[in-house]
């Protein structure tokens, strides 16, 4: 009887690390970075030169050939490398210089040590994406720089903003007219500035963002599970803000005000998205967990 619980256990272990490597295995086939191909694009009567080192990846050839399109109307003189050769490139040489690199863990080693030995940190754009979406920059980080999950419908709103950043000259400051593509894609938002922004914008968002009560759980979300509470409640406070009679917008905040340590707010917040959604299968279990169900 032992022997066979002890095979059972063995099968089931089996099947369950052949699940997990397969996972891993599917994941580097779809994520794992390849190496780029070289590129030169010649504009007609090039007034700025700009250099993309990237690596290869479905998601990053799309976006690099997205942004290509782009920039040939700015009269660019644009050339693509691997993150490999970065050692190679002057960046005194460039007038812009963005780096695309896949957050595994930590960043790509030829990358880190490009940007660390930059002269000209102001020309340099760090693009991060992949595991990029939860990826921090350190404070001494010098260079400018955004991240993204390698989703592709993300490329248009990502090309739209590193045009812009193309077009910056000199000490011009980089700042979208979008603070929710801010909150998304940018790690050194100052949040609260941000939802300040939506809020006294409110209808432009509203009429550009059919699905904006989702658009701004998700960055709240993607607060959350960054571990910082502070911007995530902000965030979510926001949503409460703009749509008041939306329960899911109370169960959201509710949660990071549990997250918070702030017990008394979150149940208040859980009842009040039970109250306009009595059938909440989340609200009330959340209600019935905290014992007030």
């Amino acid at each position: 009887m032992k022997i066979k619980l002890l095979k059972i256990i063995g099968i089931i272990f089996g099947c369950v690390a052949g699940l997990v490597l397969a996972g891993f295995t599917i994941y580097v086939i779809l994520f794992y970075p390849r190496k780029a191909k070289s590129f030169e694009i010649i504009t007609a009567n090039p007034t700025k030169t700009v250099l993309i080192a990237t690596q290869g990846s479905d998601f990053k050839d799309t976006f690099v050939k997205t942004l290509c399109d782009s920039l040939k109307n700015s009269s660019a003189y644009i050339k693509g490398i691997d993150v490999k050769n970065l050692a190679e490139v002057n960046d005194e040489n460039w007038d812009k210089i963005l780096i695309i690199n896949s957050y595994l863990v930590r960043l790509n080693k030829n990358v880190d040590r490009f940007v660390s030995r930059a002269a000209t940190p102001d020309k340099i754009l760090l693009f991060i994406t992949s595991g990029g979406a939860d990826w921090q920059p350190q404070p001494e980080l010098m260079v400018d720089a955004i991240k993204s999950a390698s989703r592709k419908q993300y490329i248009t709103n990502l090309v739209n903003l590193i045009t812009i950043w193309v077009g910056k000259e000199g000490d011009q400051k980089w700042e979208p007219d979008d603070y929710l593509l801010t909150l998304r894609f940018f790690p050194r938002v100052d949040v609260k500035a941000a939802c300040e922004a939506i809020v006294l914008e409110r209808v432009r968002y509203e009429l550009r963002y059919p699905n904006l009560i989702n658009l701004i759980n998700w960055t709240g979300y993607q607060f959350l599970r960054l571990k910082d509470i502070k911007s995530a409640l902000e965030v979510f406070k926001l949503n409460v803000s703009l749509l008041p009679d939306a329960w899911n917008v109370y169960y959201c905040y509710g949660e990071a005000l549990l997250a918070n340590g702030d017990l008394e707010a979150a149940i208040k917040n859980y009842l009040k998205a039970v109250e306009l959604n009595p059938h909440s299968k989340s609200a009330n279990n959340m209600l019935k967990k905290l014992g007030k169900n």
